[in-house]
């Protein structure tokens, strides 16, 4: 349980189980981004960890397949809004929410509020075919929760229509919330293969979470629901595995066993002891008269504790019929008590799988342990002990950029109604001055933003800021969507471009492309390392001429000419190295320094290949973002700079002009 990374192993053994995976959706309260990245992601690419920021861009890259096939692995990371730190460094563009639990109600707005916690860990794979497997337990997203902690995970294949319905019922207010849902869906919609059973066998596990509704014909229960309802009515036993208690925890116990179906209810605890010795809840009065009826028992655990790790993590829940693998602690909150109990209590947001229990209780109960009062902790202990959890946003932020539009859409909407409009400020990357709002506002704001140019901040700082003027600061990832058109390759000159088009090269994965300068700008270990690694000075290349020029825009052309799609098409105008974007942008950078006769033709073969691939296109807006590549009247290096005489006649511009096809600017 202990072994390092024991989790990423069984994490590879079902990814190969199943076919090309089309989505993998990961929950936790807790999330590091670098681990998750690092670790989690390569598992799931089945790629070596990654060492430097082109490793990064390769994970990246295989997530969306080569351009050819488009083939796309959707990934999505939802933590607890508060849990994870936005300031952490993410290198990559996959979605990452922050979830808001109060936001959350589904019918339950009552039960769920800003003290509520988002705490399932959760995983969901499905391959193309439909394929799908479900994991829950008690690991979080984070080193320790991969590594050092003692741990309980279960991973499951999907096989029947109740764990289907389960699973929808879990993620859809997730993406509702999120708005990923489509406008005209209520639910998630997710493609299982037909011929999946409908009846229930007696084998089959539970996908049992907060958002599960007890239902008539005993096809979904709640947590409690499955482990304190017995056909034996006289006595039941329940054994428990958690880290975190109540702090009435003899209220709590008095409460379950009001619940249960059967008149006697023992309760086995296997608590985790800090410093191998007290429990993380106080000792009151109420506790001694269930010790001394022993309907309540306290046990150290079967398994050793490996001297590496530091807490035992898991939370199992066990009766003599049924098994619950997930992220329940033996509080009320954790429990969902009140949601059998219709009440108004904390109610956090939790999930798991239960099974058929397949191993007698006393095999576990072997280590029986005599608790007194110094088996508990102090208040100052527990305070020490206990977990912090900052305060939500006070605005509701999503903030998503589209990089196939380079048009941010923000929304954002008040929770806290002392904050005014005015004291807000929003700061985005790639935008010179933060946003500002006005008093006049409503309680929601949605705008669309469309940037003039390529981003270049983003690339590599994927978060937004929201400051208010008090003094609080809170971060939150950016939402980017169509991330396979973010270009993150280009060649180090123009000249690179034409010799590659010239010699018939394909653009797409070229040796001779490198990562852009500003995601390497901070990867001081892949820059050294490449400096090392270079034995001999770089061949200088051709110099810029005018029959390689012609010739490198025809080769462009005749590429465009063979691809069969719009999509292939706007890869190569605005993603792969040496696109349309990166030329434009290079010959631009010509423009302004050298104005002469060589750069004005280079100039107007541009605008005519731009028009080449217009012609190429289908998509109305495929071929208007296509036009605003072009060179416009006021990139003129004759008007601009005043140099007509320097560059040649008027007269002999015209004619070539009319020769060439060049049109008018």
């Amino acid at each position: 349980m202990t072994k390092p990374f024991k989790l990423a192993e069984q994490l590879t053994k079902q990814i190969q189980s199943l076919g090309q995976i089309k989505h993998a959706w990961f929950t936790t309260f807790n999330l590091n981004m670098d681990f998750f990245e690092r670790h989690v992601l390569s598992t799931l690419l089945q790629m070596d960890k990654p060492r430097s920021r082109i490793d990064f861009e390769l994970m990246q890259q295989k997530l969306y397949g080569n351009i050819k096939q488009g083939r796309k692995v959707d990934v999505k990371v939802f933590a607890d809004q508060r849990m994870y730190d936005a300031g952490d460094l993410k290198r990559t563009a996959i979605e990452v929410y922050g979830v808001n639990p109060a936001l959350l109600g589904v019918g339950r707005k009552q039960a769920l509020h800003k003290s509520s916690l988002f705490h399932p860990k959760v995983i969901f794979l499905q391959d193309e075919e439909g394929q799908a497997i479900l994991g829950t337990g008690s690991a979080n997203l984070t080193l320790s929760g991969w590594s050092t902690n003692q741990e309980v995970f279960t991973f499951q294949r999907v096989e029947c229509q109740h764990q289907v319905e389960a699973i929808r019922a879990f993620f859809s207010p997730l993406f509702k919330a999120n708005n990923i849902l489509d406008k005209k869906q209520r639910t998630l919609k997710i493609s299982f293969p037909r011929n999946m059973r409908t009846d229930m066998a007696p084998s089959d596990w539970s996908f049992v979470h907060t958002f599960t509704k007890n239902s008539s014909d005993g096809r979904h229960k709640t947590l409690l629901g499955h482990m304190l309802d017995t056909s034996d009515h006289d006595q039941q036993d329940l054994v428990v595995w958690s880290p975190y208690f109540p702090s009435d925890l003899a209220g709590f116990i008095h409460r379950l066993q009001s619940t249960a179906s059967s008149n006697q209810l023992n309760i086995h605890i296997v608590p985790d002891l800090v410093e191998n010795q007290r429990m993380r809840t106080e000792w009151t009065e109420n506790l001694q008269p269930l010790l001394n009826d022993e309907s309540v028992r306290f046990y150290r655990s079967p398994i050793e504790k490996d001297d590496r790790s530091e807490l035992c993590h898991a939370k199992v829940w066990m009766t003599k019929d049924k098994l619950a693998i997930g992220s329940w602690n033996f509080t009320a909150p954790g429990s969902n008590i009140e949601l059998d109990a219709k009440g108004k209590g904390q109610v956090n947001i939790e999930a798991g799988i239960i099974l058929a229990n397949k191993q007698p209780i006393a095999q576990v109960l072997s280590k029986p342990m005599s608790i007194t009062q110094d088996n508990f902790m102090h208040s100052n202990e527990l305070t020490q002990h206990a977990l912090e959890v900052p305060e939500l946003m006070p605005i509701e932020t999503r903030v998503v950029f589209d990089w196939q539009t380079l048009t941010y859409h923000i929304e954002l909407g008040k929770i806290d109604s002392d904050i005014d409009w005015q004291s807000i400020e929003l700061h985005l990357p790639d935008l010179e001055t933060p946003l500002r709002f006005t008093e006049k506002l409503s309680d929601i704001v949605t705008c669309d933003i469309k940037l003039d140019q390529e981003p270049r901040a983003l690339l590599v700082n994927h978060a937004y800021e929201l400051v208010i003027s008090s003094g609080q600061r809170y971060r939150g990832f950016i939402v980017e969507r169509n991330s396979m058109m973010r270009r993150v390759e280009e060649f180090e000159s123009l000249d690179d471009i034409f010799n590659s088009l010239i010699e018939g090269r394909a653009l797409e994965s070229n040796p001779n492309a490198s990562l852009r300068g500003e995601i390497l700008k901070n990867d001081h270990d892949w820059l050294d390392e490449q400096e090392a690694g270079s034995l001999s000075e770089p061949t200088p290349s051709p110099t810029l001429s005018y029959f390689r020029m012609f010739q490198a825009m025809d080769s462009f052309e005749q590429r465009i000419q063979a691809l069969k799609s719009d999509r292939m098409i706007e890869q190569y105008a605005f993603v792969v190295p040496g696109c349309l974007v990166e030329m434009g942008t290079k010959i631009r950078k010509e423009l302004t320094e050298n104005a002469n006769v060589f750069n004005w033709y280079m100039k107007q073969e541009f605008n005519l290949l731009v028009d080449h691939v217009k012609k190429q296109a289908i998509d109305p807006q495929l071929k208007e973002r296509l036009s605003e590549l072009r060179f416009k009247s006021s990139d003129s290096v004759i008007r601009s700079q005043g140099l007509q005489k320097r560059i040649g006649s008027g007269k002999y511009r015209k004619l070539i002009k009319g020769k060439c096809d060049y049109v008018s600017i």
